[in-house]
């Protein structure tokens, strides 16, 4: 992959190492369960789906769990640019349509749109909170977080015909830019565009990297 993608600084994205050990669900969870806990180690993660404000008629909206590729291809997005620009806030609009099409997939509107289905996951996100627990054996750490704290909800809609409007910018909450700047594990984008179609295969991807990472000698798997 490294002499096939290259390996210098413009093939490296990043992510956090909680997210590459504890994954998000694969299929989209049914909207009355809110909760969703992983454990990998001395990692956890737990995902509470939140709501939005529905800029139509100004209601509150419940939001599903963050979940399949496009979730995960995002916090690789947004982790990414987080670390490369060191900023909680980070420019969306232009560099998010980029790196759609740098994942291999076209950028097309619709009831079954890219910008869609990733614009479904961007509200997922903005909506849920994060609760990171770390471990090493003698002492914990719990993080209550919410990963996105401000987006513009003009992203927000439910027509499919609408206009599809990314934010200029969003910003990732204190707490939780803090723990990615401490945990960011290297990810090769060329590898992560390889197997972007599926969340599987990007898990065991995050899972290598995070294994290679910190691994001191030979380990046999």
């Amino acid at each position: 992959l490294e002499e096939k993608g290259g390996n210098g600084r413009d093939s490296m994205a990043h992510t956090h190492s909680v997210l590459a050990m504890c994954s998000l669900p694969y299929q989209r969870q049914p909207l009355h369960i809110r909760e969703w806990n992983q454990t990998q180690g001395r990692m956890k993660l737990s995902i509470t789906a939140g709501k939005l404000v529905d800029p139509q008629n100004g209601d509150w909206v419940d939001m599903p769990l963050p979940y399949g590729s496009r979730a995960r291809l995002l916090l690789l997005h947004v982790c990414s640019e987080a670390i490369r620009c060191n900023s909680p806030t980070i420019e969306v609009e232009d560099s998010l349509s980029a790196f759609i099409r740098a994942m291999g997939y076209p950028v097309t509107g619709g009831k079954h749109g890219t910008l869609t289905t990733f614009k479904q996951q961007i509200n997922a996100l903005a909506a849920c909170t994060m609760r990171i627990g770390l471990w090493d054996g003698t002492r914990s750490k719990t993080i209550n977080t919410q990963p996105i704290t401000s987006l513009s909800m003009e992203m927000f809609t439910t027509n499919p015909n609408q206009r599809m409007l990314w934010p200029s910018t969003l910003t990732l909450s204190r707490e939780f830019f803090d723990t990615l700047s401490a945990h960011a594990l290297p990810i090769n984008i060329h590898a992560a565009r390889a197997v972007a179609n599926s969340p599987r295969k990007l898990d065991i991807l995050f899972w290598l990297g995070y294994r290679m990472h910190n691994t001191k000698s030979k380990v046999y798997i």
